[in-house]
């Protein structure tokens, strides 16, 4: 459908019909209010269909009404509380328009309803309300949460409406093919796709979703019927073999099989451990990224490649893992700190300089810092963002899947940046190191008279206005840092390489750069 129907269900009381209503008229869709529409039908009220017809019959007439919005085009639909919460009506609904639950507390909910209850809210009619809401939600916890969730407390009408709009205007149809030899899938990006996993990665056995202890009670419940959720951890020091092997034991536990398969819920550390598991788990069992973060969106959740940290350095054991799909859902992005956002704006930035001088300019344009704080009416611009990154690393990946040669060009900053993580203890996020080595990589382009000066100060004003590190940890010892960088995993005979630039979009593969020039830029860059 060109303009597919927005359906907002949740439970009484959440906003559905006010903010309906402000959504249609932005969007110049028509409104429909399911139980207004029974109640002109059967000409009276809910609470009078209950009293003299029964539950039953309403369900009934909840039923046609479904069908026939489902078969229309261009409405914002508000449905009665437990609407969509029968499979038929969220089919009728669902597989033509895009589903948006609206959530609230019980407390909030009993504010707005409570001038209502015995009157417009039959189901409220007992002794004690506030009871009632609270047990009525509770059952339908597990059903709401098979559609995207917007949380409504706290937040006036205009605002969840913006909200939505956001999310709506947000393309959820760009779709980014990664092909080459014997390799095939996609990257879907846009807004309120998780719900959607399972039809849009063509999944048809168990399904299992590993995912950390700060993203798994957000969007666990949005994924739809899962078979297990498995948590780890949050944080780097958990990219271990011991969580893999604690991960592949409840697989066991929980009877999956080789035809089951793996949802990466989260961030990196989600996706390298997730990955790894599919990658070896019964010799391997299919995989699909589902990433929360934005470094996880435009960095790590493409390519297949998955690692695990050993105590002397990063990634340092690890295995190409593809995924048979990655379901970006931006959405998700909304609830990520200031910090992380930032973090993952600088694989952003990284990308631009490998292969897109127009998306340096649109960071350096956008103000993200300030957009970070209110992502929900900037999602389509973000989304737009996320999809250039993506297609830089899409590009270079098509041509060296399995990173024998060009594809070493995406470390560009990381032999820095990985060193710095380990010296400093994971102390520093990973997006916050790569800022720091992606200016070592330019300063020690300039050092050995490759590219202009001008470009240091340059990537260093647009990392800073992102909130980002520019200088290495006064803590860490430039020696120590060195010997560190000697494990990285990219040397060839024994050599460190580094990526190194000529100017935006040029890039290439420096062996055998001096000691005497790495110790200068790393003692120049200290805070």
């Amino acid at each position: 459908m060109s303009r597919p129907n927005i359906i907002l269900t949740g439970f009484m009381g959440s906003g559905k019909t006010t903010v309906g209503n402000l959504l249609a008229g932005q969007l110049d869709y028509d409104f429909v209010d399911t139980d207004h529409l029974i109640e002109q039908r059967a000409g009276m009220t809910v609470q009078e269909l209950f009293r003299t017809k029964g539950e039953a019959v309403f369900r009934e007439m909840e039923a046609v009404v479904a069908r026939e919005l489902g078969a229309k085009e261009g409405m914002v639909v508000s449905t009665g509380g437990r609407l969509m919460l029968d499979p038929g009506n969220a089919k009728a609904l669902g597989d033509t328009g895009r589903v948006f639950c609206l959530v609230t507390t019980p407390e909030e909910i009993f504010k707005r309803v409570s001038t209502d209850v015995g009157d417009k809210r039959p189901l409220l009619a007992t002794a004690n309300p506030m009871d009632r809401i609270i047990g009525l939600m509770q059952e339908r916890e597990a059903a709401y949460g098979q559609f995207s969730q917007l949380v409504t407390t706290a937040k006036s009408a205009d605002e969840v409406t913006q909200n939505l709009l956001g999310i709506f205007q947000a393309n959820p149809d760009l779709r980014l093919p990664i092909t080459a030899k014997e390799i095939r899938y996609e990257y879907f990006v846009g807004g309120g796709l998780l719900p959607f996993v399972g039809k849009l990665a063509g999944i048809r056995g168990p399904l299992t979703i590993i995912t950390d202890s700060n993203v798994g009670p957000m969007y666990a419940k949005s994924c739809g019927a899962v078979d297990c959720v498995i948590t780890i951890p949050t944080g780097e020091e958990c990219k271990t073999l011991a969580t893999v092997q604690s991960v592949s034991e409840q697989l066991v536990e929980q009877g999956i099989d080789r035809d089951g398969t793996i949802i990466a819920l989260g961030g990196p550390v989600v996706a390298s451990i997730a990955g790894f598991v599919a990658a070896t788990y019964m010799r391997g069992i299919d995989l699909v990224h589902c990433p929360t973060s934005l470094l996880a969106m435009a960095d790590t959740s493409i390519g297949g490649k998955v690692g695990i940290n050993l105590p002397q350095g990063k990634n340092l054991i690890g295995v190409f893992k593809m995924p048979k799909a990655v379901i970006a859902d931006i959405t998700t992005l909304q609830s990520l700190p200031p910090q992380e956002f930032a973090a993952g704006m600088a694989e952003i930035v990284k990308h631009a300089l490998i292969g897109d001088p127009s998306l340096l300019d649109k960071i350096e344009q956008g103000d993200w810092r300030r957009k970070a704080g209110e992502l929900q009416t900037h999602l389509a611009e973000l989304q737009d963002i996320v999809a250039q990154a993506i297609r830089v690393k899409i590009g270079i990946v098509q041509e060296d899947p399995f990173d024998r040669d060009r594809r070493a060009i995406l470390n560009l900053g990381h032999t820095f940046a990985h060193a710095i993580e380990t010296v400093s203890g994971h102390s520093l996020r990973h997006g916050e190191a790569v800022a720091i080595g992606l200016v070592a990589a330019i300063n020690l382009s300039v050092r050995l008279g490759h590219c202009p000066a001008a470009l240091q100060q340059r990537i260093e004003t647009v990392l800073t206005h992102l909130g980002l590190p520019i200088r290495v940890p006064q803590t860490v010892d430039p020696e120590v840092l060195y010997r560190v960088m000697l494990r990285d995993k990219k040397k060839k005979a024994g050599i460190l390489r580094f990526v190194l630039l000529r100017n935006i979009g040029e890039v290439f593969l420096a062996d055998g750069v001096p000691q005497k020039a790495i110790g200068e830029t790393i003692r120049e860059l200290r805070a």
